[in-house]
């Protein structure tokens, strides 16, 4: 598991988000240099980060004297801190975050690398439904 996880973060550091954080120049990498299988394991990996973020600090985000971002925002500071890899990830803190927060330093947004991973689990399961519908 462990190897698997360090394998994502590489991955995820590829991707160079903190370089430009321009999610259209990412999101066309990945779909030239990843099978289909592999992006969408790095999606749900990326995904579940961002979780572990959100329940890790959601008490710090609404606390007083709070990390002072909409709920929108907090999704984007949250795929922030994941795309800038490991290292990053790890040692956050919740001063960091409010940092982050106060001088706008995050983007919007890391997951829309992934957007077009939405559509095909869309698909996916509008065309699953449609196999076991019994009419």
């Amino acid at each position: 598991m462990k190897d698997l996880e360090d394998k994502y973060w590489k991955q995820i550091e590829q991707l160079e988000w903190p370089k430009d954080a321009d999610y259209k120049r990412i999101e066309e990498y990945i779909k030239n240099n990843y099978s289909l299988n592999s992006v969408l394991q790095l999606a749900d990996f990326v995904d579940n980060k961002v979780i572990e973020l959100g329940k890790r600090f959601n008490n710090d985000w609404l606390g007083d004297p709070g990390i002072d971002v909409s709920d929108d925002s907090w999704g984007d500071l949250r795929n922030e801190v994941v795309g800038r890899g490991k290292e990053f990830y790890e040692n956050i803190t919740v001063a960091k975050l409010q940092e982050m927060a106060n001088v706008m330093d995050y983007h919007e947004s890391f997951s829309y690398c992934f957007s077009f991973v939405w559509d095909i689990k869309s698909k996916s399961k509008s065309w699953e439904r449609d196999l076991t519908r019994n009419d």
